[in-house]
């Protein structure tokens, strides 16, 4: 299920968010606070994002006793803005127990279990949240906002009292929705990728996060993901579009273009995020390659190949 999925079926069900919640002070002004940005991946425990779509804004967040082993991608490829991560596929033989997970070294490890992180607070929206976890497994969520959540470059700050590691306090930026000025992403090998979007205002806080998989049904997954500054345009060089066709292509391609502010802090062992932001999906095609759920998808002489969802030459 999607993350867009599992936030519409829970706005359905029920909303943990109360607006009625009483918020510690935050005497920081925007020009005093600093933003540390995303979590390492080997140290990232969890954190908060808060996200305005087309038409709604949400908050989601989770934060764990420790790492969880698969979200840990290792670093392939690094060229500029850009970077290639590959998704591990750790193998535990035997398999591990029901409460426990494989690890990077395969072995079984207890999962990491996410925190009652107490009452979570964000200020400086148009109206201020006060969430409580929800059982089972202390997640939080808030699904029925006023829309739009914030007003532009407002300092936005997250608090939690009461739970594991608190206190915990962090801090972003409303950002300007992002509109992307391309209709698609075409890639071809050997060919630069630009990216394209009507850039932010001069001294806005926000980057701009670039997240591209062609590779929906590989063993180790490739993703390419870049950070660019918010000035309307970038670029993937040919070399690292060539290494991601080379990990493979499979299933239906997706990216996504998202401004955001980014804030960290140490928390226990690890790391805990908070990210505000405004994603945008592109729609992708990859050149030569016909993502397909069953043959009818497929040009003639090709059929589908139901396990990997792509066109191949029929034997």
């Amino acid at each position: 299920m999607s993350v867009l999925l599992s936030l519409s079926v829970l706005a359905a069900c029920t909303d943990a968010g109360d607006d009625s919640g009483t918020s510690p002070i935050d005497t920081a002004t925007a020009d005093q606070v600093s933003l540390d940005g995303v979590c390492p991946l080997a140290e990232r425990h969890g954190g908060f994002v808060l996200e305005s779509y087309e038409g709604y804004s949400i908050i989601d967040g989770s934060v764990a006793e420790g790492v969880i082993p698969i979200t840990i991608l290792t670093e392939s490829t690094t060229l500029g803005d850009c970077t290639l991560w590959v998704k591990p596929n750790p193998f535990c033989d035997p398999p591990c127990e029901n409460g426990d997970v494989c690890d990077l070294d395969d072995t079984c490890i207890a999962y990491p279990e996410s925190q009652d992180l107490g009452t979570v607070t964000m200020t400086g929206l148009d109206v201020e949240v006060a969430m409580e976890p929800v059982s089972p497994g202390y997640s939080y969520f808030h699904t029925s906002l006023p829309h739009p959540a914030w007003q532009t470059d407002a300092l936005v700050t997250l608090f939690t009292q009461g739970g594991a590691y608190d206190p915990v306090k962090l801090h972003g930026f409303g950002v300007a929705d992002l509109v992307p000025t391309d209709d698609q992403w075409l890639i071809v090998e050997g060919v630069d990728l630009a990216v394209t979007w009507e850039p932010g205002a001069e001294g806005s806080r926000g980057e701009v996060a670039f997240s591209l998989n062609i590779d929906q049904h590989g063993v180790t997954p490739t993703t390419l993901k870049c950070a660019f500054e918010d000035d309307g345009e970038g670029s993937v060089p040919a070399s690292l579009v060539d290494a991601l066709i080379g990990a493979g292509v499979t299933g239906f391609p997706n990216g996504t273009l998202s401004r955001r502010t980014a804030d960290r802090t140490e928390i226990g062992s690890g790391c805990m995020d908070f990210v505000a932001s405004s994603p945008r999906g592109v729609d992708v095609r990859v050149d030569g390659f016909v993502p397909c759920t069953s043959s009818r998808d497929c040009p003639e002489g090709q059929e589908c190949n139901l396990e990997i969802q792509i066109c191949e030459d029929a034997d």
